[in-house]
């Protein structure tokens, strides 16, 4: 396996998401607004709350998610990286989100989103969180982040294993949900309704 170090900036094309309010517009389509509440797993997914807004069509196109771009989210405590799905193409993302356009003949978009959601990037990137109000990593200072980028066969090798995970993860969630379900409504019975 022959890896070599590079920096996040180089494994393609980073840009912000947009800001709402700029660019409504009553003559608009409708779109639903990718947020860091749809970056739970190794995929972009959608939620039931997920907000929606009339924007003006001829100006958000460069903020459009397209299948294969890994979605980042800086402002928050800690890293969270998707890859958007077909499911999700054409969805906007929102100024929250930051967005990485991965040149494929570099990197397995997969394997860049697993390996910025990994512990040990979790760790190098702790201290370069700053602010108060809303912590975050500033733009400039993540694209100098070094890696260690393994050839692509390797890559997509980890992408398999991290996509397996996901998918335990995924139907471990929808057990324990049942699970909880199931415990409450056996205890429901149980909780008196008046309180004397």
């Amino acid at each position: 396996m022959k890896s070599k170090r590079i920096p996040v900036g180089k494994l393609g094309t980073l840009s912000q998401g947009l800001t709402l309010t700029r660019y409504t517009s009553d003559d608009g389509q409708e779109r639903r607004v990718l947020q860091v509440t749809n970056l739970a797993g190794i995929h972009v997914e959608p939620k039931d709350g997920d907000r929606f807004e009339t924007l003006d069509e001829a100006r958000i196109g460069d903020f459009l998610s397209r299948t294969g771009q890994v979605l980042i989210a800086l402002r928050t405590s800690s890293l969270k990286a998707s890859v958007v799905p077909a499911s999700l193409q054409g969805a906007v993302i929102s100024n929250s989100l930051t967005i990485l356009d991965v040149d494929e003949a570099v990197a397995n978009p997969y394997f860049v989103a697993g390996l910025l959601r990994s512990e040990g990037m979790q760790r190098t990137v702790a201290p370069m969180f700053t602010g108060t109000a809303i912590q975050g990593i500033p733009l400039a200072k993540f694209k100098t982040i070094e890696i260690t980028l393994p050839d692509l066969a390797a890559q997509n090798a980890i992408a398999e294993a991290i996509a397996a995970q996901d998918a335990y993860r995924e139907q471990t969630d929808k057990v324990a949900a049942l699970m909880r379900e199931r415990i409450d409504a056996t205890l429901q019975p149980l909780v008196t309704k008046e309180v004397r």
